[in-house]
């Protein structure tokens, strides 16, 4: 008799613990698929890499990562539907995947993003109608490092610009002389006041 009435609450017991785990997994969705993409050099750039994607892309989106980017670096990303009247959505972001920076639809043409960034971004193709197929551009230009003169002068140089008159403009002179006797005039105003 112990063992009966043992043996009901053990076999429902038995059976959620096998399928919580079964459950639990059902409930979850699939992790998205994150490509990372790597811009090589290729034939016909002259300067900068690239890499370029082909698929077919759904409302759930294939999403992309490139990282390993400067601000010195201009990047380039250009979205095209295969076919002349489609439309693949864009979506450019840095952090969050559903905060995205910029966006845009292709409306049958060619979308073209311009950035800056530091380190990575992230990309995300989608299209209202799955297997809609598209081409994905994204160029990264070489580093760009700007001219700057030397902060620090060497004393010869700065030497030739004081005996060449580069000490100051005539403009400059003008302006304080002006201002000079605008406050000696003012003076004279004020101290030839009388007092009441």
């Amino acid at each position: 008799m112990v063992h009966a009435l043992f043996r009901v609450p053990f076999a429902g017991l038995l059976a959620c613990a096998l399928l919580a785990p079964a459950m639990a997994a059902a409930a979850d969705p699939p992790k998205p698929n994150i490509i990372r993409l790597e811009p090589k050099p290729m034939e016909g750039l002259r300067a900068g890499r690239a890499v370029v994607v082909k698929g077919k892309a759904g409302p759930d989106g294939h999403r992309f990562l490139v990282d390993g980017l400067t601000a010195m670096m201009p990047v380039t990303v250009l979205l095209r539907p295969v076919r002349e009247g489609d439309d693949v959505r864009l979506q450019l972001s840095k952090y969050a995947w559903n905060q995205p920076l910029r966006e845009g639809e292709t409306e049958g043409g060619i979308l073209k993003f311009r950035i800056r960034t530091e380190g990575e971004f992230q990309a995300t193709v989608s299209a209202p109608e799955a297997g809609t197929a598209y081409r994905l551009l994204v160029w990264v230009g070489d580093e760009v490092k700007p001219e700057m003169r030397p902060v620090v002068v060497k004393a010869s140089e700065f030497e030739e610009t004081v005996e060449s008159g580069g000490s100051g403009s005539l403009v400059l002179w003008l302006i304080a002389g002006l201002l000079g006797v605008g406050i000696v005039l003012l003076a004279i105003l004020v101290l030839r006041r009388k007092p009441s």
